[in-house]
This record gives structure tokens, C-alpha cells and sequence, in this order.
């Protein structure tokens, strides 16, 4: 298959060319957050206890052990050696990468109803998507997820295989374990398998029982297994133990969310003792001028979680931190702001980080040719994901059997980007790319739709 061979060809060119100038860095398979992972199942190995900060109370949930556990295998296989673990889970990822396109290719050929050259568009536009392929050599958990919510999604299409819903709850369990953000398809997922059987009881208690058994002996060992140990209803992750993210840190980016869409120069201005400036928004309401002069003064200066990011302006704060005070202002800066600006809070602020979200144009550094081209590449996905919502509608037009596809991805489409982009807590508002590349990748599914459409007017054409 040549869509295959050239998805191969792509991602080895990348890792052996192309990564170095995209990342800007010699060491392509790590990157910032890859330690986090490395904590969680180095401490397990070492200790018996899966925590990325031993001791702290919330060390316990600090990341979901899907990924962890993953590259723990390969943590062992190269005789515990992280150095030489990591090219070889990039490897892995790739490998595995190429066998997802495989699969998407499948899913082509259920959408088009076995017309293998129609079936060949979305596969050939997942081999290509070069915001899948980036991600393939980095030791981050999106790759892993990716191809696991793949092969979710392929069996549970496939309802003529034997105990498809249970194979299908098993891969998708497993990619949410690696992405909390997938926990969502589960719900979609559950929705489609009643809504499908609703009128035959037995096929209903049939299938749910198959998905539901899955979920709960993969995914539901994670939430299980915090509360009996711990005594904390934990559904996914909690930020809190990371020292970076201290109650400090966590209360500043709450409050700035609800003011702006980013929380640059701000952050960066906090760390480096440098002069701090808010937007007019920030003074909406009497009495907030001070309030965050204080706590702008504190979290420069005894704001333990500030501290421990990287150029900070003094040594790391171990203990003395004025945390609670820091946090206490910063929660009611919000409120002021929830309460006296609600329509910047529900509305503006949302609709800026859809936009950002979807037309996406340029990085924040694009000093180098690699990071150039990124910024152009991102043309490229908006107009993909452009061309998936007009497939969407294209398959509820048809109404030719593939409704639970069309439903799946819009519903799971709408409700990724509402949480991410106005939802409310520390895990939300925090616009990164990579968060909604699940979304993507469904939406180069049903682009493909609009491609075929497109292609069968030009026929008629030319």
C-alpha cells in the first residue's frame, strides 16, 4: 500500500532530518514534560508507590499511568537506562504510528462503504498530517493515545466483529489513561451504543455490558485505585503535585484566564522580578488595584510554585512560601471578575481561545526555517478542520448508515473545545495545540467526505 510506505517514508524523515530543526534542539526524543512520566514509573519501580512527588499529598495523581507504564517497558528492556530508553519508545511510536494508518484506512473503508480507492483519502491524510508526525519521536503521551483512540474507534465501528464494544471500551480506556481529555468518547461512545439499541433490551444489555466491563477494568482501575488507597475522588489528574504548580501558581493562571486569553508577558514578568502589567480588564472592580499589586509582590517573592519554574530570578522556595495569601487574592480577583465582567469571562475570552484554537497561524518562536514552516503548516489544519465539519454534515445528508460517525466526532469536536476553551478550573483555558489533536485526527476522518465530494464535481467538470 502506498499511502502506508509513504507515512513510513514521512516519519522516518522527520526523526532522522527534519525533528532537529522543528524542536530546534539536537535531542529530539525529550522534551519538558517527559520527566514527569519518567517520575511516576521510576518511583513505582524503585519504591512500589506510582507518585511523581513522593510525599506530597497530591504526588499520588499527578499524571494517569497509561504512558508511564508504557514507557517503563522500555525503561527495563535497555537494563534501566533512560538514555537509552528514550530513541527507542520514539522508534516504537513511529512503528506504531504506521500501523494507525493502517487502521484509519479501515475506517475508510466502513465510511465508504468498501470503496477501497475512496477509503485511501483519509488514510492518506492521516500518513501526511504533519501535526501527528511531530509528536511521534518526543517521549509525550500523545502519539500512544492517538493510536490507541484509533483502534477504539475502528472496532467499535466494526460491529460485525465479535466482541467489538469490548475490544473497542479496552483501546479507548487505554488512550485516556495516556489523555484525560478522551474521557469524553467514553461518554459519547455509551450514548451511541444506547441510543442504537434502545428498542431490543437484549442487545442493549448485551453490548453496554461488553463496553462497560472494559471501561471499568481498565480505565476504572485508575479512579478506583485512588479513592480505596488514598481517599480522593480523582477521575484523571490533579496539577497540585507539581511543585511548579503550587496553590500559587495554579490561583495566577486561574485568575489570568479570566481576564485574558494568554498569560504571557505576565507569567514571565512574575519570574524575572520585572515590571508587571495588567490590561484595563484587570481593574474592573474597586479595590483590585491593590489586591494585585500585593499579590503580583508576593508571588515574585514568596510564591513557592512561581519559584520552582525555570528563570526564576532567585533560588527555588522550599519553605516560608506565603502560598495561601497569594492564592486567597488571586481567587478573589477572579470572582471580581466572574461577578463585575461576566460578559468578557462566559463570552470574549471564550470565543478568543476558540479562534486561537482553530485559526492558529504561527508559534511563538519561529526563529528557526523548522518553526517557520510549522507556523505555515497551520493553515493547513484549519482548512482541514474546516473540511471535517463540512463532512460531518455531508454523512447526516447522506443518511447512509454512517450518522453514529458523523455524531461521534461532533459531539466529541464541541465538547473538547468547550471545555479547553471555556471551561473553569486549572486544567482548562490553557490553549496548547497538542490538547486538541484527538480532534484532529477525527476530523481528518470525515474530511475526507468533503475531499471525495469535492473530487466527484470536478469530475463532472473536466
Amino acid at each position: 500500500m502506498l499511502t502506508l510506505a509513504a507515512g513510513f517514508v514521512l516519519r522516518i524523515l522527520f526523526v532522522l532530518v527534519g525533528a532537529k530543526y522543528y524542536f530546534g534542539r539536537e535531542n529530539i526524543f525529550v522534551d519538558g514534560d517527559t520527566q514527569v512520566w519518567v517520575a511516576c514509573i521510576q518511583n513505582l519501580i524503585e519504591t512500589g508507590t506510582y507518585t511523581m512527588n513522593p510525599g506530597h499529598e497530591y504526588g499520588y495523581f499527578g499524571r494517569t499511568p497509561g504512558y508511564s507504564f508504557f514507557i517503563g517497558i522500555f525503561y527495563l528492556l535497555t537494563g534501566k537506562d533512560w538514555n537509552a530508553a528514550y530513541p527507542v519508545i520514539g522508534w516504537a511510536q513511529v512503528f506504531m504510528d504506521v500501523i494507525a494508518i493502517y487502521f484509519v484506512y479501515k475506517i475508510g473503508l466502513k465510511l465508504f462503504s468498501g470503496d477501497k480507492k475512496a477509503a485511501v483519502i483519509p488514510a492518506f491524510l492521516y500518513a501526511t498530517y504533519p501535526f501527528i508526525i511531530v509528536w511521534n519521536p518526543v517521549v509525550y503521551s500523545e502519539s500512544l493515545s492517538i493510536f490507541f483512540l484509533i483502534l477504539g474507534f475502528y472496532y467499535f465501528i466494526y460491529e460485525e466483529k465479535k466482541f467489538n464494544y469490548f475490544i473497542s471500551g479496552v483501546f479507548i480506556s487505554l488512550s485516556v489513561l495516556c489523555r484525560p481529555q478522551i474521557l469524553l468518547m467514553i461518554g459519547l461512545t455509551g450514548i451511541i451504543i444506547f441510543w442504537k439499541n434502545k428498542k431490543d433490551f437484549t442487545a442493549l444489555l448485551k453490548k453496554s455490558f461488553q463496553f462497560g466491563l472494559a471501561v471499568l477494568v481498565v480505565y476504572g482501575s485508575w479512579p478506583i485505585r485512588n479513592y480505596v488507597n488514598y481517599g480522593k475522588i480523582e477521575l484523571t489528574h490533579d496539577l497540585r503535585g507539581f511543585e511548579v504548580w503550587g496553590s500559587d501558581a495554579l490561583a495566577f493562571r486561574e485568575y489570568i484566564y479570566s481576564v485574558k486569553a494568554e498569560w504571557e508577558p505576565q507569567f514571565s514578568d512574575i519570574l524575572h522580578n520585572s515590571r508587571v502589567v495588567f490590561p484595563k480588564e484587570a481593574y474592573i472592580s474597586e479595590g483590585d488595584s491593590l489586591k494585585l499589586e500585593e499579590a503580583v509582590y508576593l508571588s515574585k517573592n514568596c510564591g513557592s510554585g512561581f519559584s520552582h519554574w525555570r528563570g526564576y530570578w532567585k533560588d527555588p522556595i522550599s519553605e516560608g512560601n506565603c502560598n495561601e495569601r497569594i492564592q486567597k487574592l488571586y481567587d478573589e480577583l477572579r470572582e471580581n471578575q466572574v461577578k463585575h465582567n461576566a460578559l468578557n469571562y462566559y463570552l470574549i475570552l471564550p470565543l478568543k481561545n476558540i479562534q486561537k484554537a482553530i485559526f492558529k497561524l504561527k508559534l511563538y518562536d519561529t526563529k528557526s526555517i523548522g518553526r517557520k514552516i510549522a507556523s505555515i503548516l497551520f493553515i493547513y489544519r484549519t482548512l482541514l478542520i474546516f473540511l471535517g465539519i463540512i463532512g460531518i454534515f455531508l454523512l447526516f445528508k447522506q443518511n447512509k448508515g454512517n450518522t453514529d460517525i458523523a455524531w461521534i466526532v461532533l459531539s466529541f469536536l464541541l465538547l473538547l473545545y468547550l471545555l479547553i476553551c471555556a471551561g473553569t478550573g486549572p486544567d482548562f483555558r490553557n490553549i496548547e495545540m497538542r490538547y486538541f489533536l484527538p480532534a484532529d485526527v477525527l476530523l481528518l476522518i470525515t474530511a475526507s467526505v468533503s475531499l471525495k465530494k469535492i473530487s466527484e464535481k470536478f469530475k463532472k467538470i473536466v
